[in-house]
C-alpha cells in the first residue's frame, strides 16, 4: 500500500487540542492523553499523525537517558505506519501524516525511527526496523546509523506488546544510542550541536506518528515501570531468613514516593526497605508501585515470594540378604515447593545424592542408613538415621567331573561351615532337576551342560553357584577298509581317544598304540578300542585284505534270456584295484556297450532291443593292487 508522504516540513496543524496548563507536553493532530504518562499518537484510523512535544526544551551540553514505553499496535501485514522520537528546535506542533511519519522534512532534526511500513520508495527493508536519520530524510541510503531490525529477536513489533525503547546522549563522545527492549541496537557518533543544530543546544524532543492507508493503534509512555529484586533464586527462600527487597523500578523522571505492600500486612514507603522476614511460611504476594517526580502514579507490580517449609521426613528400611538391595521406604512431605535434593550417608560416611540409593554391594553385617532433604526452596529437614542389616548369603559350590554320555555322574554340593542349608534346588542344563543335595544324573547327549545350584539358607537368604560338565561321548576312528600285500609291512592309524587298544595283537609292533606297524599273511580284522581321560569308550574296526596275486577271466559265452543264469557277461576281477575301461563291439565294429564300474556288465540289449546271436569283440584295460597293468582283448557269443 502507498503511503502519503509528509504534506511540508514545519507544519503547523490545522487543529491544536487544548492542554492542561500544568501539562509538560504539547499534544498535536490525533495526539491524545490516556493517562498521566501515556500518550496515544495515532488511532487506527486511514490518514491520521499526532505528535506529542516537552513544552521546554533540553540542553544537549548536558546528557540524557530517556526511557520510554512504546506501543506499535496489533497490526502486522496491514499495520502501518510507525513513530519517531524527535529533537528539533523549532516548534512544538509539527507532525503530519503519511509515510513520513511526522519526520519528514524537518530540518535541522534527529530522528531515531520504529518504522513499521515497507516503503519501496524509501528503501526500506522488509522487517520493521529502527534508524537514525537527520534533517527529516526518511529516505535510506544516508543514515546515521541504520535501518537493522528493531528487536533483536523478533522482525515484528506490531505484536500488541509494550516494549522499551531508551535513548541516551553523551555530550563528550558525541554519541547517540539506542536500546530496544533492553538490548543495545545502534548508534551514531554526531556532533549535533555544531553539525546539526548550528551551535544551538536547545532542543526540543518529542514523538510523532502517522497513518496512510493502513493503520495501526500507536502510543508512548514516559516509563514508569515499578520492579523489585530480591537476589533470590526463582524469588524463593526457607522461612526465618529475611528477605532484602530492592527497588529496581525503570523511571522516565525521578522517583518521589514507593509504596510497598509485602503481602502478609506489612508496608514501606522506602525504596529499599529494611530486610523482611516472614513470620509463617506461605506464598505471598508482594505488591510495589510508584510515583514520578511529576505526580504520575504508576500501575501495580505483583511478584510471587515463596517462604518455604521445612520438609517431614520418616524413613523405614528392612533387612536383607547379601546381594540384594534393601527395601527402604521414605516419607517426606513439604508444603511450598517440593523435595528437590537428597542427601545420604551409610555408615556415617557421605554416599548418595540421589532420591534413590541400591545398597546391592555392600558388605553383609549391620549397617545404619542417615538421609537429611532439602526442598527446592532450600529448606533442609531433620536428619533422619535407620539401622538395618544385611545377612550373609549361603557360601555353595558345586563338586563335579565330566563324565561320559549314558553314564551317571555325581553331583555333590558343597557350603561353608557356617551356613546351614533348609533347601537344594539343581538344575542340569537339559531341563531335569533335582531337590537333593547329592544326587547323580545321566546325560543321553553329549554336550557343554550349565548346571545350576541354589540353596536356601536357614536366614531365608540364597545362595547360587554355576558349573559347566561336559558329558563326553569319544568316536573312535581305526580307519578304511585296505588291502596290503602279503607279508609286506602296513600301518593302521586310528583316532578319537587319549589311549588305545588293538585286538587282536596278531602282527602289530604295539597294541597299545594309535598308529602300530603290521604284516599279515592272510585277511584280518582289527577292533580298535578308545578311551578319553574320563574313562569314556568307544569302538571301530578295519578289514585288512591280503594281496597275494591278480587274474581277469571274460567268459567266451553268455545266454541272456532272463532265466537267471549267465543272464549278464562281466568280466571276473581278482585283486584288480581300478577297472579303466570293459567295452564290448559287434562285427561291424559299432561300440554295444562300455563300463568302467568293476560290478557292471553286459544285458545283450543294444538300442532297446536284444541282438541276435553273434560273436563280439571285446577290450579292457585294469590295474591290480601292486600297480600291475592288464591291457586285454577278446571275443564272445551270445546265445539265445
Amino acid at each position: 500500500m502507498t503511503k502519503l508522504l509528509s504534506l511540508f516540513a514545519c507544519a503547523i496543524m490545522a487543529v491544536l487540542l487544548p492542554y492542561n496548563a500544568f501539562s509538560q507536553y504539547i499534544l498535536n493532530g490525533n495526539a491524545t492523553k490516556e493517562t498521566c504518562n501515556c500518550y496515544l499518537l495515532t488511532p487506527a484510523e486511514t490518514s491520521r499523525s499526532g505528535s506529542v512535544w516537552q513544552q521546554t526544551k533540553i540542553n544537549l551540553n548536558d546528557p540524557f537517558d530517556f526511557k520510554f514505553n512504546v506501543f506499535l499496535g496489533c497490526l502486522d501485514a496491514t499495520g502501518a505506519d510507525g513513530i519517531v522520537f524527535i529533537l528539533q528546535p523549532l516548534s512544538t506542533n509539527l507532525g503530519v501524516y503519511g509515510g513520513g511519519l511526522g519526520f519528514q522534512g524537518v530540518a535541522p532534526s534527529i530522528g531515531i525511527a520504529l518504522d513499521t511500513w515497507q516503503n519501496f520508495e524509501d528503501n526500506d527493508p522488509a522487517y520493521d526496523h529502527i534508524s537514525i536519520q537527520a534533517n527529516g530524510v526518511i529516505k535510506h541510503g544516508n543514515d546515521l546509523a541504520g535501518p537493522i531490525p528493531a528487536s533483536a529477536s523478533s522482525d515484528n513489533i506490531e505484536d500488541c506488546n509494550w516494549h522499551t525503547l531508551r535513548i541516551t546522549w553523551d555530550p563528550s563522545s558525541h554519541t547517540i544510542s539506542s536500546y530496544f527492549d533492553g538490548i543495545f541496537r545502534l548508534s551514531s557518533k554526531v556532533d549535533m550541536i555544531a553539525d546539526i543544530f548550528k551551535n544551538d543546544p536547545m532542543v526540543y524532543w518529542g514523538f510523532s506518528a502517522a497513518t496512510g492507508g493502513s493503520v495501526n493503534v500507536q502510543k508512548f509512555c514516559t516509563s514508569l515501570n515499578p520492579e523489585f529484586s530480591t537476589g533470590l533464586t526463582n524469588d524463593a527462600i526457607c522461612f526465618g531468613t529475611p528477605i532484602n527487597f530492592r527497588d529496581s523500578s525503570i523511571s522516565f523522571t525521578s522517583v518521589k514516593n514507593f509504596h510497598w505492600d509485602f503481602g502478609d500486612g506489612a508496608t514501606s514507603t522506602l525504596a529499599d526497605p529494611p530486610p523482611h522476614n516472614y513470620t509463617q511460611p506461605g506464598i505471598y504476594e508482594v505488591k510495589y508501585s510508584i510515583t514520578a517526580a511529576d505526580g504520575c502514579e504508576s500501575e501495580t507490580f505483583t511478584k510471587k515470594i515463596t517462604i518455604g517449609d521445612k520438609p517431614d521426613l520418616s524413613l523405614r528400611i528392612f533387612d536383607t540378604c547379601e546381594t540384594f538391595s534393601p527395601r527402604i521406604n521414605i516419607s517426606s512431605n513439604v508444603n511450598y515447593g517440593k523435595v528437590a535434593q537428597w542427601k545420604w550417608e551409610l555408615d556415617g560416611n557421605p554416599f548418595s545424592t540421589d532420591e534413590y540409593v541400591d545398597l546391592s554391594k555392600i558388605a553383609a553385617g549391620n549397617h545404619s542408613l542417615r538421609l537429611t532433604v532439602a526442598s527446592d526452596v532450600g529448606c533442609i529437614s531433620n536428619a533422619y538415621l535407620a539401622n538395618f542389616n544385611i545377612k550373609n548369603a549361603p557360601v555353595i559350590s558345586i563338586k563335579a567331573n565330566d563324565g561320559c554320555v549314558n553314564t551317571p555322574i555325581l553331583f555333590t554340593g558343597q557350603t561353608d561351615l557356617s551356613t546351614t542349608v533348609d533347601k537344594w534346588h539343581w538344575n542340569f542344563g537339559d531341563n531335569i532337576l533335582s531337590e537333593d543335595k547329592n544326587t547323580e544324573h545321566i546325560y543321553s547327549s553329549p554336550s557343554d551342560y550349565p548346571v545350576q545350584l541354589s540353596v536356601r539358607g536357614s536366614n531365608g537368604c540364597i545362595g547360587y553357584a554355576v558349573k559347566n560338565i561336559r558329558a563326553i561321548k569319544p568316536i573312535a576312528n581305526a580307519g578304511k577298509d585296505t588291502v596290503v600285500i602279503q607279508n609286506t609291512l602296513f600301518q593302521l592309524l586310528g583316532s578319537g581317544g587319549s589311549s588305545y587298544a588293538w585286538t587282536p595283537s596278531t602282527g602289530l609292533s604295539n597294541p597299545s598304540i594309535f598308529n602300530p606297524v603290521g604284516s599279515a599273511t592272510n585277511d584280518i580284522k582289527y577292533l580298535l578300542t578308545v578311551k578319553t581321560p574320563e574313562g569314556c569308550t568307544d569302538t571301530a574296526s578295519i578289514n585288512i585284505t591280503v594281496f597275494k596275486g591278480s587274474a581277469i577271466y571274460v567268459p567266451t559265452a553268455f545266454t541272456p534270456n532272463s532265466d537267471g543264469l549267465n543272464d549278464i557277461l562281466k568280466p571276473n576281477l581278482i585283486g584288480i584295484k581300478t577297472l579303466y575301461y570293459f567295452t564290448i563291439y559287434n562285427r561291424w565294429g559299432q561300440k554295444v556297450f562300455s563300463t568302467n564300474h568293476v560290478n557292471k556288465g553286459w544285458d545283450g540289449y543294444f538300442k532297446g532291443s536284444i541282438v541276435d546271436g553273434e560273436s563280439f569283440a571285446w577290450v579292457l584295460k585294469a590295474v591290480d593292487q601292486i600297480g600291475k597293468i592288464y591291457d586285454l582283448k577278446g571275443t564272445f557269443v551270445l546265445l539265445k
